[in-house]
This record gives C-alpha cells, sequence and structure tokens, in this order.
C-alpha cells in the first residue's frame, strides 16, 4: 500500500443567485436550474447534512460522476447521503452526460467548467447552507479528471480536490488509447478535447499542478485501487504525486486494495469527507 501526505489547506470564497424546483427525499434534495452556459436545464442532487439551526452553515463539496454515469449515481450507489449526515459535510451532484467537465474545445454549447463554477456554484451558495469559505470539489473516474482541473483551474473558490481513480492522462493519452485497449474512446474525447494538443495544456492535471501558485494550490486527496483495470491510472497516479510534491503542493495520495468500480468508491467516499470536514480546522 502506497501512501504519499502532505498536510495543510487554503481558504476559498464565491458568492450569488438561481431559480429553483425542488422534490425532498429525506435528507436527499432533487433540484435543476436553467444554465446560461448551457442553454439548458441541469439536473443535481442535495444531501444536506442536518435540518440545521437558522443561520449555520456548513462545508460543501461537489461530487462529480464518471464517464457513462449521472448525477444520481453517487446518492443511489453509495450511503453519501447518510455519511454527509454524519459528518456534517453538504455534498452536491450535478449531472454532466460525458463532457470530461471542461468547456468543450469544439462545441461552443458545452461549456461544462461554466456551468459548474459560473451558473450551479453560485445558485446552491444562495439556496442552501453551504460556507462559501470551505467549498471542495471532488469525484471518481471521468470525475476525478473533472476535480483536478476544475479545482486547480479556481484555487480561489475551491481549497480542497477530492480524486478517486481518476483519468490523470487524459487528454495527454489520447494519441496512445490504443495501447491502452480503449480506441472506442478516441471519438469522443476528440470531440469534447479537439485535436489541438497545445490546448489540452490548459486542461491537463499535471501542466495546470506545474503551473499553479503553490501557496494558492488546493489540498489535493487521491485515492487509487490497486486492482484498478487500466494498470496506467495507477502509474499516472504516481507520476502525478510526484509533481505535487516536487512543487511543495500539499497533498496526499493512498493506493488501497479495489477495482474500478462502486464497491471500492462506496467504501473509500467516507475516508474522503472526513479528510475534506477535518481540514476545516488547520486551514
Amino acid at each position: 500500500m502506497v501512501r504519499h501526505m502532505r498536510l495543510l489547506a487554503v481558504c476559498a470564497a464565491f458568492v450569488v443567485a438561481g431559480s429553483m424546483s425542488i422534490r425532498a427525499q429525506g435528507t436527499t434534495l432533487e433540484d435543476s436550474l436553467y444554465t446560461a452556459s448551457l442553454h439548458r436545464v441541469m439536473h443535481f442532487r442535495v444531501c444536506l447534512p442536518a435540518s440545521g439551526s437558522a443561520g449555520r452553515t456548513y462545508p460543501a463539496i461537489l461530487m462529480l460522476h464518471g464517464l457513462g454515469g449521472n448525477y444520481r449515481n453517487w446518492t443511489d450507489l453509495t450511503n453519501i447521503g447518510g455519511l454527509a449526515l454524519l459528518d456534517t459535510v453538504l455534498v452536491v451532484t450535478p449531472d454532466a452526460g460525458d463532457s470530461w467537465y471542461v468547456d468543450s474545445f469544439t462545441d461552443t454549447a458545452a461549456k461544462y467548467e461554466s456551468a459548474i463554477v459560473r451558473d450551479l456554484l453560485p445558485y446552491v451558495l444562495s439556496k442552501y447552507p453551504a460556507d462559501r469559505r470551505n467549498l471542495g470539489i471532488g469525484g471518481l473516474s471521468m470525475g476525478g479528471y473533472g476535480a483536478l482541473t476544475i479545482g486547480l483551474r479556481h484555487p480561489d473558490i475551491f481549497r480542497f480536490i477530492g480524486e478517486m481513480s481518476g483519468a490523470l492522462f487524459v487528454p495527454f493519452g489520447i494519441p496512445e488509447l490504443n495501447t491502452f485497449g480503449r480506441e472506442n474512446l478516441r471519438p469522443m474525447l476528440t470531440c469534447v478535447f479537439g485535436a489541438d494538443s497545445l490546448a489540452w495544456r490548459t486542461v491537463a492535471p499535471e501542466r495546470l499542478a506545474a503551473a499553479i501558485d503553490t501557496a494558492r494550490a488546493p489540498y489535493i486527496y487521491m485515492v487509487s485501487g490497486i486492482q484498478d483495470d487500466l494498470s496506467i491510472r495507477v502509474a499516472s497516479h504516481r507520476s502525478f504525486a510526484d509533481v505535487l510534491r516536487a512543487r511543495g503542493i500539499h497533498y496526499e495520495y493512498h493506493e488501497t486494495p479495489g477495482k474500478h468500480s462502486w464497491d471500492y468508491w462506496a467504501r473509500e467516499i467516507g475516508p474522503l469527507l472526513r479528510r475534506f470536514r477535518d481540514l476545516r480546522i488547520i486551514r
């Protein structure tokens, strides 16, 4: 088992508004909003830590789904709602299709990074008891990649990144997809990222980590399953951890037994949320 750790975190801030439609499901709410960035409605769920007292706010984390998934996955396939209640963390699970959480390089109507940062997050802050000083972003697989790119591109907003089994080799790995046995992903990835490798630099996690002001960098929590079906996933995490360590960015990386599966993510989401919660006291 590999565990790299560097401790401490940074602060965050953001603000503003929206309109809403809510259906209660215990401590989990179904919500949606029209996003100017996508010119359509985005659906999401919110896991509330408690009914709470008036005026109380909670650390809030956006948890992103993986490729082929949707905003219901986290609440349907894990106990994230119960963990949010137990750990007093507010969780938001947005829907983003197979967007890779970037503003598409080829489709001007598919601005998913903008939809999350400019549309969804201000709406959540205006309608839910989220502490704007304690915001995080996390995700699995495609969502792990998205959490890293959005978090590193917006360190003024997010103080924590929680990444699980992320596809950190995207987009620079597009030319070698056949080597990974994933040639079938090439058309979809090229549609999102385009064919220009110079443009990829703006959304490649290692490049973002290498360029960020370390004093402003979010705390990065990473976990990857040793038995992941794609061996490059573990190798790319180790390479990324080397970049973080060399730059002096505060992080921790865990390699634990498990595959690229919901059983694994359901087990590992608890430690991720607890780390996010506990870092409130050392920011």
